[in-house]
């Protein structure tokens, strides 16, 4: 019957995740239990390498047979046969674990929550232990029985099967035939049954990063002051989780030294985690460098190293924990990641890494222990290299499983939005901002002191920081116009951290503004003079002197002039072009003016000099006062309408007939020419003997020789030269 008025599991338990498991006929029936022994349960259920709790209510030095049963399916013994002492201690419930990854491995593998003590007869020897034959002849001990295991007795930890549990105040039995021991008188009876997990490692990993300081006592402690982000700021702590079954066995023989398991809400040294990776039990933990740079050798963070971090244990998550397995089913690593510890001196800003958890495994292999195995973690793969490392509990039809994660380290520090290029702050909207790389939990507090007023102002504020790395921190003042300045101090339980001086603004994203006013935006000028014309006025209607780049872009390009000037509030500043030539062939063009991202677009109108003449390559001239323009129209000498008269006073209106008398070799007459950009007809005088010409000598020469600009006038008698050669060697268009 069932201890302490607990009410009894069903025989369905039996099928739950272990579909190979059996029930002998004695399992659950027989005689009433002579022994003054009960358990609390008829079945135990954990997974395979998992220890197993149960809880069993004696009155003296008791006897418990473990395994030794047969199953009914198979009809073979489960291969395993151990006997417990237990001896209670003031009282008589006793809470007893199996460690079910180290059982039979000469290790020691009972332990006992509270009072009392428990011992595997196999490990440490029982005075009065007796196993006999069907015939009542002492077989011998423990060791002497086939299907016992005793050190060495198992090829590899216990496989998922159903394990009887029998308590009798006499240790005498009976060894069957078939290798079935059973107790000589009846006892109270119980089952602990192994069973198979789903999957041995959780999908998800969990990684946040927590404050600096303070004692590590439980995850939701560290959670409390937490975010959940990979970009991890040295000296703050790292939290990395991760999940897995089939591993808590071994880790517990390793934190306890043979004692009872780790269980969620204890804690161990990274020791623990350290010893367990050194084991060939196909459990591995990574720390890799990714990004070393060229010519680096990337950072080593091995499980050597691992001492100087934090275990902690916690409840599982995804994989559902068996109802009589008391272990932790998740357990998470604590590094600090300053530059106090092995792990941390190694982690640099700057750097990124992966960890992998894995637990490792070849298809066609299986973990078995060594020949002649020293210990529970004496694998054959050991000695034998050829053998790869494997996790106990994957068959041979299995490969390994492994997930990982990535982190980085980054700089510590707070960096504001809006400052000068010397390092005052804008407080924009009556508060400073910016961004850091502090965790929210942080405790910083911003002082601020004004001397501008009537009397000073003194302030305190507490700097708010959000889970994006945003901050603010409100200035608390009144009365302090644009342009005043504030000392700002920030403070953390250390002291200070940082002195500055703050500039009250209006806009604290824009606190200079350049801006163009007053500025020419059409004019006109001569080729080749300057663009004294155009001028600008630039003011600063922001709160601080700011010095910026005023530009000026003419043609797309053609003339470009830049200069830095430098502006303070309520100061404005002409600025004029007279350095500047207007080098341009005559015409309409377009222009900007810009500074600090102020825009002003204009027109310039590039005029002919009246003065000047242009002399061909062939001693041919013309006044640019007659040239086409930039759009390509001719220029009218006369741009009130007024007829132009030359020198013999004959009229040049008369000279744009649609054909002319030469009186030179080429007499004949010459259609009118259609000018190709605005439709205008002009005439080709092939020699006109009043010298009279209206119509300038093409502006393409018959040769690849520059034009040659002169600085002076060229009078009447050197035009009508000029035009007469034009008009001998220009024929609609054509040069011959």
């Amino acid at each position: 019957m069932p201890a302490d008025g607990a009410t009894a599991s069903d025989a369905s338990g039996l099928d739950r995740g272990a579909t190979s498991a059996a029930i002998d006929a004695d399992a659950l029936g027989g005689a009433p239990a002579q022994a003054n022994a009960s358990f609390s349960r008829e079945i135990y259920e954990t997974t395979a390498g998992a220890p197993v709790e149960f809880t069993v209510l004696v009155e003296g030095e008791t006897y418990l047979l473990v395994g030794g049963n047969r199953l009914s399916d198979s009809g073979t013994s489960v291969g395993f046969t151990d006997v417990i002492r237990l001896n209670p201690a003031g009282g008589s419930r006793m809470d007893v674990t199996l460690n079910t990854r180290v059982a039979g491995t000469g290790a020691e593998y009972v332990s006992v929550s509270g009072d009392g003590e428990a011992t595997s007869c196999s490990v440490s020897s029982c005075p009065g232990l007796s196993f006999n034959d069907e015939n009542g002849d002492n077989f011998g001990g423990l060791s002497d029985l086939s299907t016992a295991t005793g050190a060495g007795g198992l090829s590899r930890p216990l496989a998922p099967e159903r394990y009887r549990l029998a308590a009798v105040e006499d240790p005498t039995f009976t060894v069957t035939g078939d290798g079935v021991v059973s107790p000589a008188a009846s006892a109270a009876r119980s089952n602990v049954l192994v069973v198979e997990s789903e999957r041995y490692l959780g999908e998800e990993v969990d990684l946040f990063t927590t404050m600096p300081g303070g004692s590590i006592d439980s995850v939701s402690s560290l959670r409390s002051d937490s975010l959940e982000r990979s970009a991890v700021t040295k000296g703050d702590r790292l939290v990395i989780g991760f999940e897995a079954a089939g591993i808590w066995g071994a880790l517990s023989h390793v934190a306890n030294d043979g004692g009872g398991p780790v269980t969620a809400g204890g804690n161990a040294s990274g020791e623990v985690l350290r010893d367990l990776l050194a084991e060939e039990e196909g459990i591995d933990l990574r720390i890799e460098h990714t990004n070393p740079g060229r010519n680096r050798e990337p950072t080593r963070i091995d499980a050597s190293v691992l001492e100087d971090a934090t275990v902690l244990f916690e409840s599982p998550e995804e994989i559902e924990a068996a109802s009589a397995d008391p272990s932790a089913g998740r357990f998470y690593l604590v590094i600090d990641t300053s530059d106090d510890n092995a792990i941390g001196e190694r982690l640099d800003p700057g750097e990124e890494y992966r960890v992998t958890f894995e637990l490792a495994g070849e298809r066609g292999e299986r973990y078995r222990f060594a020949d002649d195995p020293d210990g529970p973690f004496d694998a054959a793969s050991v000695e034998d290299d050829s053998t790869p490392e494997q996790f106990p509990y994957f068959a041979t039809d299995e490969a390994g499983v492994s997930v990982e994660t990535t982190f980085s380290i980054q700089e510590r520090y707070i960096e504001y939005d809006h400052h000068t290029d010397d390092g005052e702050l804008f407080a924009d909207g009556g508060e400073i901002t910016g961004t850091t790389t502090l965790l929210p939990a942080t405790e910083l507090n911003a002082e601020f002191t004004y001397d501008g007023g009537d009397r000073p102002q003194l302030s305190e504020s507490t700097v708010s920081i959000d889970d994006d790395g945003n901050f603010s921190a409100d200035l608390g003042l009144s009365g302090a116009p644009p342009g005043d300045r504030v000392l700002f101090e920030l403070r953390d339980d250390s002291g200070l951290r940082d002195s500055r001086t703050v500039i009250i603004t209006a806009d604290a994203a824009d606190p200079h503004r350049l801006r163009l006013t007053n500025t020419t935006t059409n004019f006109t000028v001569t080729r080749e003079e300057s663009l004294s014309s155009l001028s600008t006025t630039i003011r600063n209607v922001g709160a601080v002197e700011d010095r910026r780049k005023l530009s000026l872009d003419v043609a797309d390009g053609e003339i470009v002039e830049e200069r830095y000037v430098t502006v303070g509030p309520d100061a404005p500043r002409n600025e004029t072009f007279d350095g500047v030539d207007a080098d341009l062939e005559p015409g309409t063009y377009p222009y900007t003016l810009a500074i600090d991202g102020d825009r002003i677009n204009g027109t310039v109108i590039v005029e002919d000099d009246p003065a000047v003449t242009r002399i061909d390559s062939d001693g041919n001239g013309t006044s640019e006062a007659s040239e086409p323009d930039g759009n390509g129209s001719v220029s009218d000498s006369n741009p009130g309408g007024e007829e132009s008269t030359t020198d013999n006073g004959s009229d040049s209106a008369e000279n744009s007939t649609s054909s002319t008398t030469s009186d030179g070799p080429n007499n004949g007459t010459e259609p009118a020419e259609t000018n190709a950009t605005d439709g205008t007809e002009s005439v080709d005088d092939a020699g006109s003997g009043n010298g009279s010409e209206n119509n300038p000598p093409s502006q393409t020469p018959p040769t690849d020789e520059p034009t040659t600009f002169l600085p002076f006038g060229i009078g009447t008698r050197e035009t009508l030269v000029g035009t007469v050669v034009v008009g001998a060697i220009h024929i609609l268009g054509h040069w011959v």
